[in-house]
């Protein structure tokens, strides 16, 4: 697998990352141990939280991981009794890094993300907090989730040394292109696409409606299918064609489209060994007519 650079920092990842969004829920310990292992084995490096409230801490704290795998997990939304809030105060930031080690049996977490934008804190309360976890060896690197290209350039402005920007990216979400990869490019950082695959919609399980067993069908269904609207029917309907012509499957045009993005690393979330061997030994290559083509279809 092909090991990236991340922006102009010293920070080095494989091309894919090991997603753990149902961790906990419809993946086991077992299996993640036998997801891990097979992803380590094909060179992967990197390991992602969606969200610090996650029980997929408490399932990557059972299992034995490479020395190789870098950890990102994400800090800055708060859960009290007035429900889900972001927060990126220092007692937040330092609280929730603390019980992310603790959770996940780590000494130091590769990369922390912050989860959003926080126009309610001073930016230098953000930044004393992360300067704080920074030196202690806790946290390595920090990288941010849901910003808009002028807000990475504020934060970068006020001291938080930003190594990545994480923003979801496929044929199905292309938004990150028209701001975040221009300023990121601007800036030195690198990016990180999340949900490569489209939610799980790109390599075709939709086509003729939701599989039982599939995501749409779960706890996750609406963060599915938000995105099964009829643009996105017209997006699947090009990368089928496309797919059919190269004898390939659409998850190989899907991951083949991304590949192709100046982007670090595309996060994939397979539940089986068996869906993330398929993502693992594609390895397609778009002519450059069928990228213009998927382009134009996809355009947002």
């Amino acid at each position: 697998m092909r090991i990236n650079r991340v922006g102009t920092s010293g920070l080095e990842v494989s091309e894919l990352g090991l997603g753990t969004f149902e961790w906990g829920h419809r993946v086991s310990a077992e299996t993640a141990q036998e997801l891990v292992d097979a992803y380590a084995e094909a060179g992967g490096t990197v390991l992602e939280l969606p969200s610090f409230a996650s029980p997929a801490a408490e399932v990557v704290g059972s299992l034995s991981l490479p020395s190789e795998i870098a950890l990102i997990a994400r800090v800055g939304v708060d859960v009290d009794t007035r429900g889900a809030r972001l927060s990126l105060g220092r007692r937040t930031i330092l609280t929730q890094v603390e019980s992310l080690l603790r959770r996940t049996g780590r000494d130091r977490l590769d990369v922390l993300v912050l989860e959003g934008f926080d126009a309610q804190v001073p930016l230098a309360e953000t930044a004393s907090a992360l300067d704080t976890v920074l030196r202690s060896g806790a946290v390595v690197h920090v990288a941010a989730a849901h910003h808009t290209g002028w807000q990475l350039a504020v934060l970068r402005a006020a001291g938080i040394p930003l190594v990545a920007a994480l923003s979801e990216l496929s044929l199905l979400d292309r938004r990150a292109e028209s701001e975040v990869l221009p300023a990121a490019e601007y800036l030195g950082i690198g990016v990180i696409a999340g949900s490569a695959l489209g939610r799980g919609i790109l390599p075709g399980r939709y086509a003729t409606g939701v599989p039982r067993d599939s995501r749409a069908a779960g706890a996750g269904r609406e963060w599915v299918t938000e995105k099964l609207t009829a643009e996105s029917e017209q997006v699947m309907a090009g990368v089928t064609k496309a797919a059919a012509g190269l004898g390939v499957s659409p998850l190989d045009v899907a991951l083949a489209w991304n590949r192709a993005l100046p982007v670090a690393c595309s996060l994939v979330g397979p539940r089986s060994v068996a869906q993330l061997r398929e993502i693992l030994d594609s390895e397609l290559v778009l002519e450059p007519e069928i990228r213009d083509a998927l382009d134009q279809i996809s355009d947002p």
